[in-house]
């Protein structure tokens, strides 16, 4: 726009025809109180006080934020009440005609809720951002806006995606992430809303090993991020950058991306993300045999795992500790970490890890030469698979390591190759699925 608005622009702002970024800038242009504008502006507009309608305007707005920051309050004590009735039930609550759920502040509150539980209970965090869901799409649009109500139910949807990736279930994640991003179709075209789908679903993509994919939503994440000048943003992609990095076996690359990401973000506005991107930098350090790096990172991060405090945090930490452990010939200490870590991964129905967790055992007692622990392992794995979430090839793949140790011929070798394969079917199982829809 020039210094002046053009007439036509008027004219269609004059008749509510105006896209919403023209009507910023032309109702900004107007409070700067251009006498030649008003002249232009009162042949195009009804006759008008703007001080008068700028702050019937402003009571609106304050208004709804006081209704906002009242549901906030509520928030809290109806999420309690919600949780300690049985899953049906909570279903049946938040849908019913009327239902005092169904405000913004409560579905903030309650996505905010599902967001932490994907880090310590992903099936727990499924359910939450289910009623998320049904919450969202009840919103009143009349009361709220149609398009912020369809930009937080394309956040309802993506948090949804984003449980059901951490669980593995890969086809219905990307049906999610498909929702997420209809909605956001139909919303204000928020480009922070939008950027917050793209990590998640650059998340998606790397479990699936489709890099070039991620890779691609990355960088217009960062793009926003300069944008905005929101260098959390742009800290949040590059760390995400790092996590895919090191998944493509670069760990001197994920290493860089994690660095800059760390001196980028807010640590203290979200110190969980802070702890997931210390922790694999201190794996990739430690990967990479920088061991000493590794060591006074994880000590100095050490509080933050605290601060955070969720379970499976410290659970991860504990296994990043016995994997150092290892590879210093601390083999006794390893042990009782990593055995420790793998019973909880079990009962969590958290197949995948507790496979990988269980070959670190393997590299402990191949390393150390204990033959008989070797074959105890292999003995106690295939029934602990059987019956978790381990697909007919990598099953496979644990069936002949399971052979091996019975003949004593486990290797490291084999062992390094064991593990790349269940990383790689892990992924490969999740593109069929994607493709058999």
């Amino acid at each position: 726009m020039d210094k002046h608005p053009h007439r036509k622009l008027l004219s269609r702002f004059g008749l509510g025809k105006l896209h919403r970024r023209g009507n910023r800038e032309i109702v900004r242009h107007l409070l700067e109180d251009c006498e030649e504008c008003r002249q232009v502006t009162s042949r195009y507009l009804p006759k008008l006080e703007y001080g008068t309608a700028f702050e019937a305007a402003q009571r609106e707005v304050e208004s709804r934020q006081a209704q906002l920051v009242a549901e906030r309050v509520d928030a809290g004590e109806l999420l309690r009440e919600l949780l300690a009735q049985p899953f049906e039930r909570q279903e049946i609550l938040v849908t019913q005609e009327g239902s005092h759920y169904c405000t913004w502040g409560f579905c903030e509150l309650l996505l905010d809720a599902a967001r932490e539980w994907g880090f310590q209970d992903p099936a727990r965090a499924i359910e939450l951002a289910r009623i998320g869901v049904e919450v969202a799409e009840r919103l009143d649009a009349g009361a709220y806006g149609r398009t912020r109500v369809r930009d937080l139910a394309a956040r309802a949807w993506g948090i949804l995606g984003n449980a059901q990736r951490i669980r593995d279930d890969f086809r219905t994640a990307e049906k999610s992430f498909a929702q997420a991003e209809l909605r956001l179709r139909e919303g204000t075209g928020d480009p922070l809303e939008k950027a917050q789908i793209q990590l998640f679903k650059a998340s998606h993509f790397g479990n699936q090993q489709r890099f070039r994919e991620a890779f691609r939503l990355l960088d217009r994440v960062v793009a926003v991020g300069r944008r905005c000048g929101d260098p959390h943003l742009w800290g949040k992609a590059l760390i995400m950058r790092g996590f895919l990095l090191g998944l493509a076996n670069d760990p001197e690359a994920a290493i860089r991306h994690l660095s800059e990401g760390l001196q980028k973000v807010d640590s203290a506005s979200d110190p969980r993300l802070v702890v997931a991107a210390q922790h694999n930098l201190t794996l990739y350090l430690a990967e990479s045999g920088r061991y000493g790096e590794a060591l006074r990172l994880l000590e100095s991060a050490r509080p933050l795992y605290r601060q955070v405090g969720d379970q499976m945090s410290l659970l991860r930490l504990r296994w990043l500790e016995g994997k150092i452990a290892s590879a210093l010939g601390h083999y006794r200490e390893s042990e009782e970490l990593l055995r420790g870590v793998q019973k909880e991964l079990i009962e969590r129905e958290l197949g995948y890890d507790a496979a990988l967790l269980s070959l670190d055992l393997a590299t402990i007692y191949a390393r150390d030469g204990r033959s008989a622990e070797m074959r105890r392992l292999a003995e106690e794995m295939l029934p602990i698979f059987k019956s978790q979430d381990i697909h007919r090839e990598a099953f496979a793949a644990l069936f002949v390591f399971q052979k091996a140790a019975e003949m004593e011929r486990v290797t490291l070798g084999l062992i390094r190759d064991v593990t790349g394969y269940l990383k790689e079917s892990r992924a490969t199982w999740s593109q069929r699925s994607r493709q058999a829809r």
